[in-house]
């Protein structure tokens, strides 16, 4: 049986990737991109976590207490910055506006999470926490 996520050979039973579709996913996928998404979705009414999506199968949550500055934006998705709706009532996409044009790597989790395509990190941020 191969992971939902990261299509490798699964060892053992493997993990439910809820809310993220697919069959199973491997221990790797579940502590690296699951576990972390669920918190994510957890802390989404108090609207204080921002979640960076790598394309190496990655998701890091950012606990977000002040507003974020140009430069921090731009240092979470290495470039340019480039700001998109989100399908999360209230939250944004911040990716990287010459994403396409570097040849950053396409970025299969948020496609998995939310059907959209980009390339390279993505910041998914509460619009509060933009100036």
């Amino acid at each position: 049986m191969r992971c939902s996520i990261c299509g490798k050979e699964i060892k053992g039973r493997g993990n439910s990737p809820y809310p993220i579709p697919g069959g199973k996913c491997c221990d790797e996928c579940n502590y690296r991109v699951v576990v972390p998404f669920r918190v994510f979705l957890n802390s989404i009414e108090k609207g204080d976590v921002a979640m960076l999506i790598k394309p190496k199968g990655v998701i890091e949550n950012i606990k977000v207490t002040e507003p974020l500055t140009l430069e921090q934006l731009q240092a979470a998705v290495e470039g340019y910055i480039a700001i998109t709706p989100s399908p999360i009532e209230n939250y944004i996409f911040v990716v990287n506006e010459e994403g396409k044009l570097k040849g950053l790597p396409f970025n299969k989790i948020v496609y998995l999470l939310f059907g959209t395509e980009f390339v390279g990190n993505v910041l998914v941020v509460h619009k509060q926490w933009v100036e």
